[in-house]
């Protein structure tokens, strides 16, 4: 939280939910690509009420007060898996077990920490293993000629511009650091067929009509992780939401909040 200097936005500052004492779960949210924490404002506090302690860590260059900067350009895939790493670290301090719950980017890394790291339950949601439609090694290949050419600046939506909604998260996003987040996934992808993952339980959310990802090929993987142990992985498919990648962010006017945040809870273990 201390690296949240004066140049980053309040809304997008690092947060915890913090019950003063450890609690038997303590899960790290992880947030989207180009958005920050609070993507999670209204979903971390309905954990908190559930006896979970949250921390919702702010990614490297996110968050920036300038919606429009250029430092989002200079993120690594190193610097993402080091900050997710830290986040679980702290986890594992305010928690008798620890979790995680990511989308997008934030979904890759909680995909990462679902291999690596010996956590209760990890919940990749919408994860980036492969952009749009295109089959995987498609999509890998335009990763690499991403990180090959000179970086580019690119609208989510060409017609709003800077009006995108979130307004709390950057309107636009790099060709360059994209491809670094896709380098997360594909080291999930290749080391889930080579060993079994490392947390307890992992439970994939996807929405059916998502039409940012390949939810193929993210069913590819959860199938890999299911090959080692059938009983502790699940993939669920949602299906009654509109077209739509973000489906967690309250800002989001498609996101659905209603069905999707019960779904999560129940994923995380902690559903009434």
């Amino acid at each position: 939280m201390a690296l949240d200097g004066p140049d980053v936005l309040t809304a997008a500052r690092s947060a915890l939910y913090d019950h003063g004492r450890r609690t038997p779960l303590a899960v790290v949210l992880l947030h989207g690509y180009t958005n920050n924490p609070a993507q999670y404002s209204a979903f971390a506090p309905m954990l908190f009420e559930r006896g979970v302690n949250v921390f919702v860590p702010r990614m490297p260059e996110h968050g920036d007060r300038n919606r429009l900067t250029d430092r989002i350009a200079g993120l690594t895939a190193d610097a993402l898996v080091q900050r997710a790493t830290e986040a679980l670290d702290v986890a594992s301090g305010l928690g008798e077990r620890a979790g995680v719950l990511g989308i997008s980017m934030g979904g890759t890394l909680a995909a990462w920490a679902a291999q690596h790291r010996a956590v209760a339950i990890a919940v990749p949601v919408a994860p980036d293993f492969a952009l749009l439609e295109l089959p995987y090694p498609v999509s890998r290949f335009a990763a690499r000629v991403l990180s090959a050419l000179p970086n580019l600046f690119v609208w989510w939506d060409p017609r709003e511009r800077e009006r995108h909604h979130p307004l709390t998260a950057y309107p636009r996003f790099s060709t360059r650091a994209l491809a670094q987040t896709l380098l997360i996934g594909d080291d999930v992808y290749a080391e889930a067929r080579r060993r079994a993952p490392r947390a307890e339980r992992i439970v994939t959310v996807v929405n059916r009509t998502d039409p940012a990802v390949n939810n193929e090929v993210t069913q590819q993987v959860s199938l890999q992780w299911s090959g080692w142990n059938p009983a502790a992985v699940e993939y669920v498919e949602l299906r009654r939401l509109p077209q739509n990648h973000d489906i967690v962010d309250p800002q989001n006017p498609l996101a659905r909040t209603a069905l999707v945040y019960p779904r999560l809870l129940k994923a995380l273990g902690v559903a009434e």
